[in-house]
């Protein structure tokens, strides 16, 4: 079983859904004292070092755990994040449970582990190295100096990554995409020693239950059938219960009577921003928002959907997924920080998933000593970060006539540096979702989203595309339906003789081929399910059901993506000869990005809900214009955003 070593461990939350996942927790460390009284209790065979990082050598970790420099699979993690966090102190890397990031990279140089999780709060990514109040910012205060930009403290960070020769991949995850009754936003940061190419892991929920995903959990689901005889919860204190009797489940204080709303935020009230942590009831049909470590401040209040209290620590722990027989020791309110600085253990068993999954692939040496991040949405919002932010020009000093101002200078220019954490699969693809907006709307209006011909039935979508490969659009048509015509029905299909179906499909192109594959689909389908269907997938992620479809013969990415689309509502994006041709033109993927990741690189670009319009609206739009090799640029509704025309035309210019 692969070896983990945990440190800031906590009440043990990361630890308990990596072990589900398939790890063996061989160390942990903590120095909190009621953090481990929690651990010596559940988990008395688990050896425990029982002070603060910084007083531990790495040996002395590895010793523990009988293990050796280079033996431990997972090193995992969640440092404190308060510094970092906009509900903290916000003292970043500069105090020194911010400087705990540096103690977990200092482990992961002297121990080499195979594979390392670091865990923390998203506002890691927009941290300054130095944060300087907002009073401090603006027309007449000194301009900022690099440590006090946002993203400063992750750039630190990332190229102390870089440096331990690692490939390195981040993404900010819901928990809520994950089984977990909360929504709760962690940055999650994974590396690979050898360079073995990282992949976060797949969505298991929805918000909405697009894809044939589940919806996600709500509070409801999380505490149904908990019972306590002796509930133990705080209590709040009686001002903050009479605001709560006035805010419905599902509010804040902006349910509050507009005379009480400046009282029960204080100074708060006169600021900017959106407050939506102030006074919030719960809802039992949505998940929690963030479980955090004072339920009972005015700012991040949490009160019962029914009752005038918060959550108890029992329904504190359910909603983080912990077994209910886990004790929690200490005080109460230590009970509640150990549970809301945990990690969801369905959240972490998804994690280490996505690390066993991947242990026996093979490593790409190019990968080492990057950094990077494949959620081209959370790429594009580093880019357009801005340096810093400054209070609304109505709480801001005012400058004289006259005097030049160099807060309105380059003060919030977007962010370049951000373009190191891009791919190269995705590198030209940054920064493209107004273009994206624009060509969807636009060639929505010129072909109105037209009917491909294709078929809601997902099988008969199956052999309809497998029939089309390599062939013209009247000859696959007239070919499918006399095909299925002879068939009669699909589970006829894996008794009949491929020269037979060769000459049934002979005008169709590639015949035998074609046959082939079509009987060893067949044949497979009713090894697998009992019949020749697809029904059995219906329920399944988006990603299992792609890598069953590609699993079988003949049946390739576009193929897969054409059912799924078609067939099976799913929200991808197939992208054939037309699509493809159409993206390079347009600027939306580097022309030079390898061909084997355009599924990837296309799909990223696009947004789901556009994913549909744009697949037939591209391919109406390059059976009509776009066409290879020439296009007709003069009748095309998308021109004014097309690179290549833009290029042709400043090249026309020159000669």
């Amino acid at each position: 079983m692969p070896t983990m070593v945990s440190l800031f461990t906590g009440a043990m939350g990361l630890d308990l859904g990596l072990e589900k996942a398939g790890f063996r927790t061989a160390v942990a460390v903590e120095c909190n004292r009621e953090a481990i009284a929690t651990i010596r209790t559940n988990r008395p065979e688990v050896p425990l070092i029982d002070r603060a990082i910084g007083e531990v050598k790495t040996e002395q970790i590895l010793e523990a755990g009988g293990l050796d420099v280079g033996t431990v699979s997972l090193l995992a993690a969640g440092p404190s994040c308060q510094s970092f966090s906009t509900a903290g102190t916000r003292g970043s890397l500069k105090v020194k449970s911010g400087l705990l990031l540096y103690e977990f990279i200092r482990v992961v140089k002297e121990a080499q582990p195979d594979f390392f999780i670091l865990e923390n709060v998203r506002g890691l990514l927009s941290a300054a190295i130095k944060h300087r109040p907002l009073r401090g910012r603006g027309p007449g205060c000194p301009p900022l100096d690099g440590d006090e930009e946002l993203g400063s403290a992750f750039r630190s960070v990332a190229e102390r990554l870089r440096n331990l020769g690692y490939s390195v991949v981040f993404d900010v995850l819901n928990a809520a995409d994950f089984g977990v009754s909360q929504t709760r936003h962690r940055l999650v940061i994974l590396g690979s020693r050898d360079g073995i190419p990282l992949a976060m892991p797949a969505h298991s929920h929805n918000r909405d239950g697009m894809g044939r995903l589940p919806r996600w959990r709500t509070l409801r689901d999380a505490l149904k059938g908990l019972s306590e005889n002796e509930p133990e919860f705080m209590q709040f204190v009686p001002s903050r219960r009479r605001y709560f009797k006035y805010v419905p489940p599902g509010g804040n204080w902006r349910d509050l009577p507009d005379n009480l709303k400046a009282k029960a935020l204080g100074g708060a009230y006169q600021s900017w921003g959106g407050r939506s942590g102030f006074l919030r009831r719960l809802s039992w049909d949505h998940p929690s928002p963030t479980l955090n470590t004072n339920p009972d401040s005015k700012a991040t209040a949490l009160c019962h959907p029914d009752e005038l209290r918060p959550l108890t620590v029992k329904e504190y722990a359910r909603i983080q997924g912990f077994p209910d027989d886990w004790q929690i020791c200490g005080g109460i309110r230590s009970k509640y920080r150990q549970l809301g600085n945990a990690v969801p253990l369905r959240l972490a068993e998804a994690i280490g998933e996505s690390i066993i999954a991947v242990r026996e692939k093979r490593p790409d040496r190019s990968l080492q000593g990057k950094v990077e991040c494949h959620n081209l949405g959370l790429l594009n919002s580093l880019v357009a970060r801005r340096r810093t932010r400054l209070n609304p020009p109505r709480m801001r000093q005012a400058v004289p006539p006259g005097i030049a101002d160099p807060w309105d200078v380059g003060v919030s220019p977007l962010r370049d540096d951000a373009t190191g954490y891009v791919p190269g699969h995705l590198v030209g693809s940054v920064g493209k979702g107004k273009v994206i907006r624009t060509i969807v709307q636009q060639l929505k209006e010129a072909y109105g989203s037209p009917d491909l011909g294709n078929y809601l039935d997902p099988i008969d979508e199956l052999f309809f595309i497998l029939l089309s490969q390599r062939t013209t659009g009247p000859s696959y048509e007239r070919v499918f339906r006399r095909f299925k015509k002879w068939i009669g029905y699909w589970d006829a299909l894996p008794r009949k003789r491929v020269r037979t179906i060769a000459k049934v499909v002979a005008d169709g192109g590639l015949s035998t081929q074609k046959a082939r594959h079509a009987v060893a689909m067949a044949k497979r389908l009713r090894e697998d399910f009992g019949r020749v269907t697809l029904d059995p997938l219906q329920g399944k992620p988006d990603e299992a059901v792609e890598t069953y479809l590609t699993s079988l013969p003949g049946i390739g990415v576009k193929t897969a993506k054409c059912v799924m689309l078609f067939s099976m509502n799913r929200q991808v994006l197939p992208v054939d000869s037309h699509v493809g041709r159409f993206a390079e033109r347009v600027g939306i993927v580097d022309a030079g990005a390898a061909k084997s990741r355009t599924h990837e690189v296309i799909e990223a670009v696009v947004p789901a809900k556009y994913r549909y319009d744009f697949h037939v609206n591209v391919v109406a739009h390059g059976r009509a214009v776009c066409r290879a090799p020439i296009p007709k640029c003069g009748e095309c509704p998308v021109s004014s955003v097309c690179v290549t025309r833009s290029a042709n035309e400043q090249k026309g210019k020159r000669e």
